[in-house]
């Protein structure tokens, strides 16, 4: 009885494993992975409860802030507006891409995510991605290649193919766009937006009426934050789960009270 019990044990500590390398496979494909340089935000009040997880936000930037200079980001976007005292109850990540890549040609995510994570009261179920220009291109494609992993995204400005409908009519997503982007047509979202809404996804559209490719005021929107906030997502216990015990998950609303106040506070991991 004792052999029996100790050769299921084993089995199930092999099949949790298997399921964890299925998911990091499945996340990264055969992508190189690399470490991104990156920005970091902190909520005034983090670290006040050491209970208390955060919700995350990964921000992508467009292709002008590429480089080796984290200053850079800061000159538009998200980082613009923390900078200038934005209050969102948020950690922010803002890694920089470098010249010559976008956010698709390496997995940066997991390498990053996983060093945040390490060391900062992360919440697990509220992990968010958004992104203008080519973060918004990115955006997407992250989104399609790890359709379980964001509780909420946002592309600003940018586009996707639309063969990845079906990843992400898993995720809530809002779309943003201006009417008179030269650059990105908004054609670029609108057909997402439709292939989303044929599969009942739960998609927003924001179409920035007279608006050209520069619409990071939205960054500065509180409705977006506090949208993202009504989303988490549901992880099944594996054993809850038809084989091979993939990791399923779900996004859902929740109940959310104001976002209270804090002055931001920009932050590097050691």
């Amino acid at each position: 009885m004792k052999n029996l019990k100790k050769h299921i044990y084993s089995c199930l500590i092999f099949l949790i494993s298997l399921s964890f390398s299925s998911q990091k496979a499945e996340a990264s494909g055969s992508q190189k992975k690399v470490k991104y340089n990156y920005l970091l935000h902190l909520p005034e009040d983090y670290g006040k409860d050491p209970n208390k997880k955060w919700p995350v936000i990964f921000y992508l930037h467009g292709r002008h802030a590429s480089g080796k200079h984290l200053e850079s980001l800061e000159c538009y976007g998200l980082p613009y507006y923390l900078l200038k005292g934005k209050k969102i109850d948020f950690i922010v990540v803002s890694p920089q891409c470098p010249w010559n890549k976008n956010w698709s040609s390496e997995d940066w995510f997991n390498p990053v995510y996983d060093e945040v994570a390490g060391k900062l009261q992360v919440d697990d179920s509220r992990i968010y991605l958004m992104g203008m220009s080519m973060g918004g291109f990115g955006t997407w494609a992250l989104a399609n290649r790890m359709p379980d992993r964001f509780a909420a995204i946002s592309p600003m400005c940018g586009g996707a193919d639309v063969k990845w409908a079906d990843n992400l009519s898993k995720t809530p997503t809002w779309v943003f766009h201006g009417t008179a982007d030269n650059e990105i047509p908004i054609s670029r979202s609108e057909v997402m937006v439709k292939a989303l809404e044929k599969l009942k996804a739960e998609v927003k559209y924001t179409r920035l009426k007279n608006q050209g490719h520069d619409i990071s005021k939205q960054f500065n929107n509180n409705d977006l934050y506090s949208w993202l906030l009504e989303h988490s997502i549901k992880k099944e216990l594996f054993w809850h789960e038809t084989l091979p015990f993939m990791k399923s998950v779900v996004a859902k609303r929740v109940e959310v009270t104001p976002p209270f106040r804090s002055q931001p506070r920009l932050a590097m991991l050691p």
